[in-house]
C-alpha cells in the first residue's frame, strides 16, 4: 500500500474529534441558510460536514439544539469581545458609538450571519421557543451594549435623550435589514450602494438623530 504523501490532507474520518463540532456548526449554517430551518434535515447537515448522522448525534441531539449551539458559537462571542473592548475605550461617546456600529456592520454582513438573519426573520415565529432563545441571547445582549454607549453619551451631554429608547432598536434594524437588502435585492437596484456607502448612511442618520442639537447642526 503506498504511503501517504507529505502534506496531504487527512480523510474526513481521520480528523480530530474536537474539530468536528465546529465543522458541523459551519455545515448547519449553510444548510439552514439554503433550505430554511423547517425543511433542513440533520442528515443533510451531516453530509455537508462530512460525518455520519450518528456522529452528528454524538454532539447535537436535535435540530433545535444545533440551532442554539450555532448561535452561541457564531454570535455570542462577538458580544463578549465588544464588552471587553468597550471597557478600555478612551474616546468620546460619539467615537464609541461610531466604532460599535462599524463593528456590528462588519459582523452582520458576513455571509453566515446573513443566513442566520434570514432564518430568524422568515421562520422563527413558527418556533416560539427558539425565537425566545434568540431574543434573549442575541437581541437583548446587543441592546444592552448599545444602551451602555447611549447612556455614556447622555451622561456626558453628547447625546440627547431619544423617546422610548428607540435608538436601541433602530440601529440593529438598520444594519440587519441593510445587509439582507444588499445580499438579496442589491443586484436589482438601478442605483446600488456599496457596503461602505450604506454604512456611512446609517452612521449619518444615527449620529444626527442622537447628537445634541448644537452638535447636530451643520457648521
Amino acid at each position: 500500500m503506498p504511503s501517504a504523501r507529505s502534506g496531504a490532507q487527512p480523510a474526513k474520518w481521520q480528523r480530530r474529534p474536537e474539530a468536528r463540532p465546529d465543522e458541523i456548526l459551519s455545515a448547519a449554517v449553510q444548510v439552514f441558510g439554503e433550505e430554511g430551518f423547517a425543511r433542513a434535515k440533520l442528515e443533510d447537515v451531516a453530509r455537508k460536514a462530512g460525518v455520519s448522522k450518528g456522529t452528528l448525534y454524538l454532539y447535537f441531539d436535535s435540530k433545535d439544539t444545533l440551532f442554539r449551539e450555532m448561535v452561541k458559537a457564531r454570535i455570542t462571542p462577538v458580544f463578549a469581545e465588544a464588552q471587553e473592548a468597550m471597557r478600555g475605550f478612551q474616546g468620546s461617546a460619539r467615537e464609541l458609538l461610531d466604532w460599535m456600529i462599524r463593528c456590528m456592520w462588519d459582523t452582520i454582513r458576513r455571509p453566515e450571519m446573513i443566513h442566520i438573519a434570514r432564518i430568524v426573520h422568515a421562520e422563527l415565529a413558527s418556533f416560539p421557543e427558539l425565537a425566545r432563545f434568540y431574543f434573549d441571547e442575541v437581541i437583548l445582549r446587543n441592546r444592552a451594549l448599545l444602551r451602555e454607549v447611549v447612556e455614556r453619551g447622555t451622561a456626558t451631554g453628547e447625546f440627547r435623550r431619544v423617546a422610548h429608547d428607540f435608538i436601541l432598536r433602530a440601529v440593529p434594524s438598520l444594519l440587519v435589514h441593510g445587509a439582507m437588502y444588499q445580499r438579496g435585492f442589491g443586484i436589482y437596484d438601478s442605483a446600488p450602494l456599496t457596503d461602505d456607502q450604506l454604512l456611512e448612511g446609517v452612521l449619518d442618520l444615527v449620529m444626527n438623530g442622537v447628537l445634541t442639537r448644537a452638535e447636530a447642526a451643520p457648521a
